[in-house]
């Protein structure tokens, strides 16, 4: 026989002449029963890993910004945008709390100073050279006890209404202010009314009409303002909202 007839035919299947396999065993394909290709699950060309094998980045459905539950941009309410009115009666607030902190410090000096201011007056008009100093001395401590009250009263509104005026505008709270903006209303009234009567004797012109009513129409803005459907949903908003 020729060794020609053990080579294989050019076309034919190598694995032909092999003993077939037994039961249960796979079939080999080619030399050591692998093929050239890749065997299923295992990586090929420098991939880092197998079918079925999980990222770096962690398991399935977790999150990589963090655990569930946590606050985030989409957990959070968004703060409620500044009303009109909100802003102008705190802006208001802030102009009569600057207009009070001078009103509270010419009280407290006049007050001071208004016993030496009598006794100048007095010692420099001869008509009052008659004065008794007794009676004098009970006026001065009026004058200075109504002076450093008015003052001290002052003071306290002062601070009343920019602290409100403060809370107001953050939307912490509108009720300061509106305590602050209804003295005002009740103060400048007065001061209204006393002009208006010195009006019609003929005592007073427009200009101190005109001077006392724009105190008074800002202070009633201010409670306005803050009663309006906006301040209220501005306010209801951030109450809602610090609830959570």
């Amino acid at each position: 026989m020729s060794t020609h007839d053990d080579e294989p035919r050019p076309g034919a299947d190598p694995r032909a002449g092999q003993p077939a396999p037994q039961y249960g065993q796979q079939p080999g394909y080619g030399a050591g029963g692998q093929s050239g290709y890749p065997q299923y699950g295992q990586p090929q060309y420098g991939q880092p890993g197998g079918y079925g094998q999980y990222a770096p980045q962690g398991q399935y459905g977790q999150y990589p910004q963090g655990q569930y539950g946590q606050y985030g941009p989409y957990g959070q309410s968004p703060v409620p945008a500044r009303p009109t009115p909100v802003v102008v009666a705190s802006v208001l607030g802030f102009v009569f709390g600057a207009l009070g902190a001078l009103m509270s410090l010419a009280f407290l000096l006049g007050g001071a100073l208004l016993g030496t201011v009598l006794e100048d007056v007095i010692a420099s008009d001869p008509t009052l050279a008659d004065v008794d100093a007794g009676e004098l001395g009970e006026v001065t401590d009026v004058a200075l006890a109504f002076a450093i009250g008015a003052g001290i009263a002052a003071l306290v509104w002062t601070v009343l209404v920019i602290w409100g005026s403060v809370r107001a505008l953050t939307g912490r709270s509108r009720v300061l202010l509106l305590v602050g903006g209804g003295i005002a209303v009740a103060v400048t009234a007065l001061f209204l009314f006393s002009i208006l009567t010195g009006l019609s004797t003929g005592e007073v012109g427009g200009g101190e009409v005109l001077f006392a009513l724009v105190p008074f129409l800002g202070a009633v803005a201010i409670v306005v303002l803050l009663c309006l459907r906006p301040a209220a949903q501005f306010y209801a908003a951030h109450r809602a909202r610090r609830a959570r």
